[in-house]
């Protein structure tokens, strides 16, 4: 007797619909920041916002600890390189 495996046809993996990448939960962290920074949200929805941000940012730096990204949203830029950015001596 021979063993049915479970693999997909590359069609059939593009049909699994629209996904969510690490980049679009980090964009919504800071869409969130902005518009809290800015009012738009009220006061009484500020707890429930503010959780649904913290279980974003637990499932971004889990996912940098994994290394699956190298930043998550607040941490610095790196310092720029380039020797035209730097001081000039004199």
């Amino acid at each position: 007797m021979t063993e049915a495996t479970n693999t997909q046809a590359p069609e059939e993996a593009q049909d699994q619909g629209p996904g969510l990448s690490l980049n679009d939960i980090a964009s919504a962290v800071q869409i969130v920041d902005v518009a809290s920074s800015r009012g738009a949200i009220r006061g009484d929805e500020m707890a429930a916002v503010g959780a649904v941000r913290e279980r974003f940012m637990a499932f971004l730096n889990h996912a940098k600890e994994q290394g699956q990204i190298d930043r998550v949203p607040g941490d610095e830029a790196p310092a720029p390189t380039s020797d035209a950015e730097a001081p000039a001596s004199e």
